[in-house]
């Protein structure tokens, strides 16, 4: 008795696309928490930067809600006991707080930004002259992404970083690489799950 051959399973390009983009953003999304959840409490626990000063300057920036955290978090002559613990829990709350508000920011321009440029070549006309103004843009598109993630860095080292006493790897480590890995999910998603209408498998952009 012979047995009938397996099936091949194949995948639709929309979803390969669609696994491409889970994928890639949702590694540049969940390592940085993962960091900021699991990484942070064993190597850099108690060396939070103390960013209530630049905080209390920018109340625009602060949400009700989080506005009395930010406060308890600072320190005061002779402060001990129960009062400190709760200071320096309140300070790595705020501090890592600021961490993944900034990391989800420059992620989702990033997202965004890529997105509306794969709408805009959907469907376009004159594949061959769309194809090259796709090259244009996405070049200018990765400038962009890049140029965002590298002021948010900076911003992130202006505000706290550059506070952190003996720092070590760990923090440019911990602190930096949610800047890096959304511009390198672009690049992905732009190369490998670019619109059919100018992708192809020897093309500039890849199809899947």
């Amino acid at each position: 008795m012979v047995n009938a051959a397996r099936p091949k399973l194949k995948y639709h390009n929309r979803t390969k696309v669609f696994l491409c983009y889970a994928l890639a953003w949702g590694i540049a999304l969940l390592l940085p928490y993962a960091g900021l959840l699991y990484l942070y409490p064993y190597k850099l626990a108690g060396t939070a930067p103390d960013i209530t000063v630049t905080l209390s300057a920018l109340p625009f920036l602060l949400p009700d809600s989080i506005r009395h955290v930010v406060t308890s978090s600072s320190l005061t002559a002779g402060i001990q006991g129960g009062a400190l613990y709760s200071a320096l829990a309140a300070r790595e709350m705020t501090w890592r707080a600021v961490v993944a508000t900034l990391v989800a920011t420059g992620w989702a321009v990033g997202l965004l930004w890529q997105l509306l440029w794969r709408v805009t070549y959907r469907h376009p006309r004159q594949a061959a002259r769309a194809t090259l103004h796709a090259v244009h843009s996405y070049r200018w598109s990765m400038f962009g992404i890049w140029l965002v993630n590298a002021l948010l860095a900076l911003g992130l080292y202006t505000v706290g970083v550059r506070l952190i006493p003996n720092r070590t790897a760990w923090d440019y480590i911990l602190y930096f690489n949610g800047f890096i890995l959304p511009p390198l999910a672009a690049w992905v998603c732009f190369r490998l799950a670019a619109p059919p209408a100018i992708s192809g498998k020897h093309a500039f952009f890849k199809r899947l």
